[in-house]
């Protein structure tokens, strides 16, 4: 996108670490679950009242005084157990908006802290990933000096990127940017399943170690940018998410924008994700203060260009920075893969005019 003068830009380093943390003006209304387990789905038939009964039975005694319990649930007849499985998946084709908006807005929810700068730890290294034949796997570039660190936050935002998990088998990252709205990349959409007409996509906020703190939901609907190509592009590598349970409407989400070539080279971005190579991609994993060196234009699409360090997993992180004294977060893409620039091995970020668009429509027309 051309340079803009007028435009507000993003806060550096130091105008954020000049900021004071902010703490929650009201209790939160919403119940969240401590104890992190995951929900149980069942299916109920029509007709069918559901009186599920619970049942509790203390099975052993440790040497440690610790005791053993058996928890079961008793479901009405008929009832099955299961995922919920997705209801449609829908190309999405430019509407009058475009050109018309550049970003969306953040929500911070009253009753939640925001911290500027995150809370992290230090990664453990781990082994290289190989295939099931042992050959080596090679993953998005991760360049030297490596900036990832393990997320240990659990404030605004840094709570809203969560991990995606799929009918195929796969798994990458995504971000809350409605009250049921995700962002990811189209890539990580199960394309295998979705083409046998059976499909599923769970999105779990801050999952952390199996862990379910800020509750997780399935995936109702998906609809992802329509290109005429026929090959796979980059420029328009993402998709929005439409959840069964409405997660942002407790927790927030963050905003959109397009990104602006006056922005080249400030290193001001946040990435988070599920790295394989940091804890095996079951703990999110921040690199802060990123830059873009390029962006390539397809077709109101862009294919930004970073030396930020990213493996499998990360796909469909997005990358976000603070604007307006730290009141809005915007994110300008979602990571996509490892790709050539000019003969120098970078990876790419996909965003645009067409990501907000596909957003802006989202907001529209799928409300809380």
């Amino acid at each position: 996108m051309p340079y803009h003068a007028n435009r507000p830009r993003p806060l550096t380093r130091e105008e954020l670490e000049s900021l004071t943390p902010l703490t929650a003006t009201k209790e939160n209304p919403h119940r969240v679950s401590q104890s992190g387990w995951p929900a149980i789905y069942v299916t109920v038939p029509s007709g069918v009242e559901l009186a599920p009964k619970a049942t509790s039975q203390r099975i052993d005694v440790r040497s440690d005084e610790q005791s053993l319990w058996k928890i079961a649930i008793e479901m009405s007849a008929g009832a099955t157990r299961g995922i919920p499985m997705g209801c449609t998946v829908q190309r999405h084709e430019k509407t009058d908006t475009m050109g018309k908006i550049s970003g969306h807005s953040s929500f911070r929810p009253e009753w939640m802290n925001v911290r500027f700068v995150p809370k992290t730890g230090i990664q453990r290294p781990q082994p290289h990933m190989r295939d099931g034949k042992g050959r080596k796997v090679k993953p998005l570039t991760v360049f030297p000096g490596d900036a990832r660190q393990v997320l240990f936050d659990t404030s605004w935002p840094w709570l809203l990127t969560g991990k995606i998990v799929n009918s195929d088998g796969a798994s990458g990252s995504g971000v809350l940017i409605g009250d049921r709205l995700v962002l990811t990349a189209r890539h990580v959409m199960p394309w295998n399943s979705i083409g046998a007409g059976n499909w599923w996509m769970k999105f779990t906020p801050y999952y952390f170690d199996g862990t379910e703190r800020f509750g997780s939901s399935y995936v109702s609907d998906a609809r992802h940018y329509g290109t005429d190509d026929s090959d796979f592009n980059l420029s328009h590598d993402y998709a929005v998410l439409r959840l069964f349970e409405p997660l942002g409407n407790r927790l927030g989400y963050i905003g959109t924008t397009s990104f602006d070539d006056g922005w080249r080279g400030l290193n001001v971005w946040e990435n988070i994700g599920y790295p394989f190579d940091v804890a095996s991609g079951e703990r999110p994993a921040v690199q802060s203060w990123q830059s873009f060196e390029d962006d390539y234009e397809d077709d109101d699409g862009q294919t930004l260009e970073t030396e930020a360090s990213l493996n499998h997993g990360n796909s469909g992180g997005p990358f976000f920075a603070w604007f307006d004294n730290g009141t809005q977060v915007r994110a300008c893409g979602v990571v996509s893969s490892e790709v050539s620039f000019n003969g120098d091995a970078d990876n790419s970020v996909s965003g645009g005019d067409n990501l907000v668009n596909l957003v802006d429509w989202a907001r529209a027309n799928w409300p809380l």
